[in-house]
C-alpha cells in the first residue's frame, strides 16, 4: 500500500512538473521576435580619430532609456560594445585599429525584449586620405 501511495504521488508530482513546463514553454512560443515599442535613435554619427571611434545620436525618448551600442569590423556580425546610460547620446570607442573598417549601431532599450535599432555607420578608411 505504502508502494502505490508513493508511485501515486511520483505520478501527480510528474503531471505538475509536466503542466508546469507546458506553462513554461507557452511565454517563449508566443513571444516572438523582440517588438519594437518606441522610436529608435537617430542621426546616428561618427568622428574617426584612427584608434577612437566616437559615436553620437539623438535621443527619441528625452532621456527616458538607455542604449546599447554594437559594433565591428565591416562585413562580420555586430556585437555589444557598451550600454549607455539613459540620458547619455554619445560613447567613445577605444582602441581600434587604424587600418580597420568598422560598423556601428545603437539601440534604444524600451524593455527587455522591446528594443528599437538605429541605422548603421561605417568607418571608410580605405579611401586614401589627402595630405593637410
Amino acid at each position: 500500500a505504502l508502494t502505490s501511495v508513493v508511485v501515486a504521488e511520483a505520478a501527480v508530482v510528474g503531471v505538475g512538473l509536466l503542466l508546469l513546463d507546458r506553462r513554461a514553454a507557452v511565454p517563449e512560443t508566443t513571444a516572438g521576435p523582440t517588438t519594437e515599442v518606441g522610436a529608435p535613435p537617430t542621426d546616428l554619427a561618427l568622428r574617426d580619430d584612427a584608434a577612437t571611434i566616437t559615436l553620437t545620436w539623438t535621443d527619441p525618448s528625452g532621456g527616458l532609456v538607455p542604449f546599447v551600442v554594437a559594433g565591428g569590423r565591416t562585413g562580420a556580425p555586430l556585437r555589444m560594445m557598451a550600454t549607455v546610460e539613459s540620458g547619455q547620446t554619445s560613447y567613445t570607442v577605444n582602441g581600434l585599429s587604424s587600418r580597420v573598417d568598422y560598423c556601428f549601431t545603437v539601440l534604444a532599450v524600451y524593455d527587455t525584449d522591446q528594443l528599437a535599432t538605429s541605422s548603421q555607420v561605417c568607418t571608410s578608411r580605405e579611401a586614401p586620405s589627402t595630405p593637410r
